[in-house]
């Protein structure tokens, strides 16, 4: 009973919060006139008897009012009415067709640690108009206590993601379309995610919050706090590979990168402040993204030829940057995976399909 009640409250708060439409507000000034011409016409004569005599009541709403003036407040408020709730009709009915083509597809990637919660396609905001529909892509199987134990057979699930979404958008314009995108994998997994789908539109992208354990969309306000660039002061213009190292949300030792690629030089993007709760601001994680972009430019115009990359970022930034790395116009690219308490702890990569890479392919 309390969960009805509940439901009643809400329901009558969003009636009583809802957009009003020209079609409604006709309505309702029908209904206004069909009652103002009620009551000037409406008369009753009433009498009760009592001890010693009786009460005559009488009311006549029409006394005084002239009769043309009742019948054309009355005409206009059934006008009103009928051509409101006709309008109201037609106007419904087709925008019952359209949300009845839309379709919003969220595109799940779980690769971690088993994580129970609500799945991301009943996370999606309900202001977001069309059907519902789920692409999950799981690489669980390949997981053993964080660690990823067949990194080809993971990469070769991500790469089926093109071939599913252009299966499920078939017969359906772009513009009807909405995506949405969530996920807990690897950080190279999802980078490539984000390269894979540069050219399907926009994304709606939340991210998983670990203490209310639900997803999060990307609404807190701008803190301001971007990347101190270090390492492009250097000339390193002869080097054809450079290793570039992104700190978001924890600090990226360089002596970790150095086992792994050598003494190759090093340039130094660290979030101000980085933790893993500085990414929730949509508008923040954007600006990174053109810091990103910029730095990534600079390289590929010191004739830069491979790029590797050490990123420290949770899910929604590495998804960004992925999307936002040029195919054509930007060198070659391997994503590293960090495995702590391994030697050397980045251990394998995927080299990106970038600048001539048909298929991407994991580097150990």
């Amino acid at each position: 009973m309390t969960k009805l009640l509940e439901k009643a409250l809400h329901l009558l708060v969003e009636w009583l919060l809802r957009k009003r439409s020209t079609a409604l507000l006709m309505i309702q000034a029908g209904l206004v006139c069909l009652s103002l011409a009620f009551a000037a016409g409406f008369a009753f004569n009433l009498s009760m008897p009592i001890a010693g005599g009786q009460i005559d009541l009488k009311y006549d709403g029409g006394d005084g009012t002239p009769q043309v003036l009742v019948y054309c407040t009355g005409f206009l408020g059934l006008l009103l009415t009928v051509v409101g709730a006709g309008w109201a009709g037609i106007k419904g009915f087709a925008e019952y067709q359209s949300q009845a083509k839309r379709k919003v597809i969220a595109v799940e990637v779980r690769g971690l640690r088993n994580v129970s919660g609500v799945p991301l396609v009943e996370s999606i905001p309900k202001a977001i108009p069309g059907k519902r529909e789920q692409l999950l892509i799981d690489v669980r199987q390949y997981i053993r206590d964080g660690e990823i134990t067949d990194p080809a057979a993971a990469l070769s699930i991500i790469t089926s993601l093109p071939e599913d979404l252009r299966r499920r958008q078939a017969g359906l314009d772009r513009s009807d379309i909405t995506y949405v995108y969530g996920g807990l994998a690897p950080v190279p997994l999802t980078f490539l995610t984000g390269i894979l789908v540069d050219d399907e539109g926009q994304f709606l992208v939340l991210d998983w919050d670990r203490h209310s354990e639900k997803w999060r969309t990307l609404s807190d306000p701008d803190d301001h706090k971007r990347f101190v660039i270090s390492g492009l002061e250097k000339s390193f213009s002869y080097m054809a590979e450079v290793a570039l190292v992104v700190s978001v949300s924890y600090g990226i030792d360089h002596k970790d990168v150095q086992s792994r690629v050598g003494r190759m030089p090093i340039v130094d993007l660290s979030l101000e402040k980085g933790n893993t709760e500085t990414h929730w601001s949509d508008a923040k994680t954007q600006a990174l993204g053109r810091q990103f972009l910029e730095v990534l430019g600079e390289l590929n115009r010191r004739g830069v030829k491979r790029i590797h990359l050490f990123l420290a970022a949770p899910n929604s930034v590495v998804f960004r940057f992925g999307r936002l790395y040029d195919r054509r116009n930007l060198p070659q690219l391997v994503v590293y995976h960090f495995e702590r308490g391994r030697s050397p702890p980045y251990r394998w990569g995927i080299l990106m399909p970038v600048s001539g890479i048909a298929e991407p392919k994991v580097l150990y």
